[in-house]
């Protein structure tokens, strides 16, 4: 009876080390596999590109602000778009030809233009510029004001609009330099 024991408590101990083993070797291949996952992430990356605006060039700006004989300005900036699509190692992005770019301070309308076709390849960066102009906008004199005061100190800044394949992408953008903004795309509404 005694041996009998000993069989059946080896039995149970070569069962459980089994059963012992067996979850050693999945715990093992689930790390692997989560370990396999994050590398794979990390390497192969697939975001979507990030944007910047930079308003590289302005005239038409400095003399028409404060001239109060001129109740119109017409104003021209170039708009530099830069696209960083480093971050996707699958897929090259284009922003699509005769996207738009305006321009605008406080709630006034500056100037509008189109961007041409930007496309970056995989894990790329490029960009395009847009000369967005106004032809005889008219902008309250209050705002102005505030403008030219902004310029004057270096700290003036307006809205850039960029509107491509139904997304849109919003920042400020300094006037003084070129100094980017960085946005991201949303759907209007």
């Amino acid at each position: 009876m005694g041996a009998q024991l000993a069989q059946e408590g080896s039995c149970c101990r070569r069962q459980a080390l089994i059963v012992a083993g067996w979850i050693f070797a999945v715990a093992v291949a689930i790390t692997a596999f989560v370990l396999l996952m994050i590398f794979i992430s990390k390497k192969f990356p697939e975001e979507d590109p990030k944007y910047s605006v930079a308003v590289t060039v302005v005239s038409g700006l400095d003399d028409d602000l404060s001239a109060r004989s001129r109740p119109t300005i017409s104003p021209v900036f170039n708009v530099t778009v830069h696209m960083d699509n480093t971050r996707d190692s699958a897929h090259g992005r284009c922003v699509p030809d005769l996207s738009t770019a305006e321009v605008s301070y406080g709630d006034a309308f500056l100037g509008k233009g189109t961007l041409p076709k930007i496309c970056a390849g995989k894990r790329l960066e490029a960009e395009g510029v847009a000369r967005a102009w106004g032809q005889d906008v008219v902008v309250p004199w209050f705002l102005r004001d505030q403008l030219a005061g902004e310029m004057e100190v270096g700290d003036a800044a307006v809205d850039v609009h960029l509107r491509m394949d139904g997304s849109l992408l919003v920042c400020k953008a300094r006037l003084e330099g070129a100094f980017p903004c960085a946005g991201s795309l949303s759907t209007p509404e």
